[in-house]
């Protein structure tokens, strides 16, 4: 763990904050705190995190908070950590004290009870992904003096098995509560081996004192805690809590397309699928464009939608459009018939599209969303529209040893494949309007020069240095991976991939306005180092590859480790090509309803697009 000593033995501030509890109920409880050591650590013999799996360092330096007060705005707030409390400097090493403010970012504006935040020095943050309306609860932050400082005070912090204490005070410097760790409850005990946490449910009655704070041998980085008793497994009960934003994820009926950029004389539609083989009715229910008015359009009573049928909605019925411009997301809520939502909702979020273009449940009713190769509004989903130049390979954490100049941090690349005939170049000339470049976004930035291809067939890598200011750098990276000098190699990137997580999103800028072009999404992925994810990429030398630059590959199951002891930049992936299932497959290993089949069977030629059946609304 990275110990940084702020200050030499500070005891003011603590004498100062010391056992002085809040007398009302809390606003955030302490809920965790890893306390294994970064180097050698891992938690006890079969225990492992319940998100991180069981790795060195079991996350490193992090602990989580848990709002129990409903409606709260923690900007400003600080988490005070004193680690190694009350130890001299002589013999030392110790006490540390480190301050991190929350900064006025608007994710802190308004926490509904239930929210699960963690503080994480190596993990990336996750604030944007925070909509407890969809049943996303938690949010993460990164704080360490390489960070952006976004959400958090970017410094470097310790937590550790020897006596890591927290107070938590608002945005006045009232303590909200604490201190609370090691030498409070429990006054000792937590291991190395361990973790901090609490061992009960999450309530506004927890203490920094109170008893069911323990040391832990498994963890569960943003979630609910686990524990075990007298009386067998335990978990703590987040239900109460979250009970102020009632969500259950929609099985019933779904969003399936949606058409979200259109020129007159096309419109904006939304498509719903009921997944079921009965009908239902969906009178009552709700669609929206935005998370802070879920009921901007009502569907009148007694609407159906029939067995594995569709169902679609016209803007001149909803009375909004979707933002295909820009992105934005799309809601479904179900209604209880009464004027209310019940809680059951489904949803999606999308970028900038291109006019005509529609977002796309693959497979049909059940699959994440695409931008699909053509419309079917009122019928199944067409195929993914994506390539030719797709994320082909990820090396994320390089092993070494490394030839001077090169570092860990040089040896990473992404690399995009062309699987077209001809070159592919990354930037756009629209004329008068002017050349606008693809980009790279996500965890990496990088705005492609505008010579910049892609070769037909081939490759073309992105480091995180300079090839051009750095030909020291760029002879080491060419003589480490065996690089025809052939390759095209582009940087810098940005900054280096997480070795955690990280997301990698190749856009390409449509039609600009005003100077600005749209940079709509061709190609993403997001990696993770455990779960079902490869770990071998994880600094023990191959690559992460794609299993097949032909078919989507947003998930798990499109991407292995490589087989090659440094990967394959520049050339073919070493990796079995695993072809994904064809829709007809798919059919009939039983991905989608037998009912969908006969649909397909007695399909119409003719299908209502555009003769709506009432008021805009086609079934």
């Amino acid at each position: 763990m990275t110990f940084t000593l702020l200050y030499s033995t500070v005891f003011s501030l603590l004498f100062g904050i010391a056992f002085v509890h809040p007398v009302h109920s809390a606003d955030v409880i302490l809920n965790e705190y890893n306390a294994v050591p970064k180097a050698g650590g891992f938690l006890k013999i079969g225990k492992e995190d319940s998100r991180l799996g069981r790795r060195e360092g079991n996350g490193d330096d992090w602990f989580e908070v848990v709002v129990v007060t409903d409606h709260l705005d923690m900007r400003g707030w600080q988490f005070v950590i004193s680690n190694r409390t009350g130890v001299p400097d002589i013999p030392g090493p110790g006490q540390e004290i480190f301050t991190l403010t929350l900064t006025d970012e608007p994710v802190w504006a308004d926490l509904r009870s239930g929210t699960i935040i963690t503080v994480a020095e190596d993990i990336d943050a996750t604030a944007n992904a925070y909509l407890p309306e969809i049943g996303e609860w938690w949010i993460n932050v990164r704080a360490n003096n390489t960070a952006a400082g976004k959400y958090i005070t970017a410094m470097n912090f310790a937590v550790s098995n020897e006596d890591t204490q927290f107070t938590i005070l608002d945005d006045l410097g009232t303590v909200a509560y604490g201190p609370s760790g090691e030498g409070i409850s429990p006054l000792s005990g937590v291991g190395l081996s361990e973790v901090f946490k609490l061992e009960a449910t999450p309530t506004g009655a927890i203490t920094p004192s109170a008893i069911e704070y323990a040391d832990g041998s498994s963890s569960s980085f943003g979630l609910p805690n686990p524990w075990t008793d007298i009386t067998g497994p335990q978990i703590q009960d987040f239900s109460a809590l979250r009970a102020v934003v009632p969500y259950f994820p929609l099985t019933s009926v779904v969003i399936n397309e949606i058409n979200t950029h259109s020129d007159l004389p096309e419109v904006d539609w939304i498509e719903l699928f009921n997944t079921t083989a009965a009908p239902i009715d969906i009178g009552g229910w709700f669609i929206s464009d935005e998370v802070v008015n879920l009921m901007k359009y009502q569907i009148p009573p007694g609407t159906m939608i029939p067995a594995n049928g569709y169902i679609v909605f016209l803007e001149s019925t909803l009375l909004f459009s979707f933002n295909g411009e820009l992105g934005e997301a799309a809601y479904l809520s179900q209604g209880d018939g009464l004027g209310a939502m019940t809680g059951g909702r489904d949803s999606t979020n999308f970028g900038p599209v291109e006019n005509g273009v529609s977002f796309g449940r693959f497979p049909n009713g059940s699959g994440p969303f695409f931008r699909m190769s053509s419309r079917t509004r009122g019928d199944l989903n067409s195929v993914p529209d994506f390539g030719p130049v797709v994320i082909n390979e990820i090396m994320y954490k390089a092993l070494g040893p490394f030839a001077p100049p090169l570092t860990g941090s040089d040896a990473e690349f992404i690399e995009l494949r062309n699987g077209g005939l001809v070159d592919a170049p990354m930037a756009v000339n629209y004329g008068s309007a002017g050349i606008f470049p693809w980009r790279v976004s996500g965890g990496p930035s990088f705005e492609f020069p505008p010579t910049a291809v892609v070769p037909a067939q081939g490759f073309t890598l992105l480091v995180t240095f300079d090839p051009v200011l750095e030909p020291l750098k760029l002879a080491a990276f060419r003589s480490h991976y065996g690089l025809l000098p052939s390759t095209p190699i582009l940087g810098p990137n940005g900054g280096r991939l997480d070795n955690y997580t990280d997301s990698i999103h190749l856009r390409r800028p449509d039609i600009p306005s005003l100077g600005e072009a749209p940079l709509v999404l061709r190609d993403s992925v997001t990696y993770f180092d455990f779960g079902d994810w490869p770990t071998g990429p994880d600094g023990t030398g191959p690559s992460l590859e794609r299993l097949d630059p032909n078919v989507p590959a947003s998930d798990s199951t499109r991407w292995a480790a490589s087989l090659s002891a440094k990967g394959t930049p520049g050339a073919e992936n070493s990796v079995v090509n695993v072809p994904e299932p064809t829709v007809v497959a798919q059919f009939f290993l039983g991905s989608l309803s037998l009912s969908v089949l006969l649909r397909i069977k007695n399909r119409r030629p003719q299908r209502l697009t555009t003769r709506p059946e009432k008021n805009g609304i086609e079934v």
